[in-house]
């Protein structure tokens, strides 16, 4: 991977995109709330290229009747300083659909 040119004073989410452009990731409406990047995708598949490429965890919650939000908490990768920028990738499904077998066992 080529190195990075996220900072420390880089804004989270332009080192989300930054990081998504890196490792050809799916991105979607993307903003920053306290010092992290959200990026909320229209699938959950996308996801799961999230999981595989910087790894983290995925947590589940109801979002309305029949709805679910699927979240995985990751972060970029780490900078010279040992510091990294929080991002959370979000995509809603419905609550009968089949989550991608990797989501489910990255649960926290």
């Amino acid at each position: 991977m080529p190195k990075s040119p996220i900072t420390s004073r880089t804004a989270p989410d332009v080192a989300a995109i930054v990081t998504a452009e890196l490792l050809g990731l799916p991105t979607g409406r993307t903003v920053r709330h306290d010092n992290a990047a959200h990026i909320f995708l229209d699938h959950v598949d996308g996801l799961a290229q999230w999981l595989h490429a910087t790894g983290g965890y995925t947590t589940r919650r109801d979002a309305g009747p029949g709805v679910v939000l699927w979240t995985l908490i990751t972060h970029t990768e780490l900078r010279a300083d040992g510091t990294a920028t929080p991002i959370l990738v979000h995509a809603p499904a419905l609550a009968i659909d089949l989550a991608p077998d990797e989501l489910l066992e990255a649960r926290a």
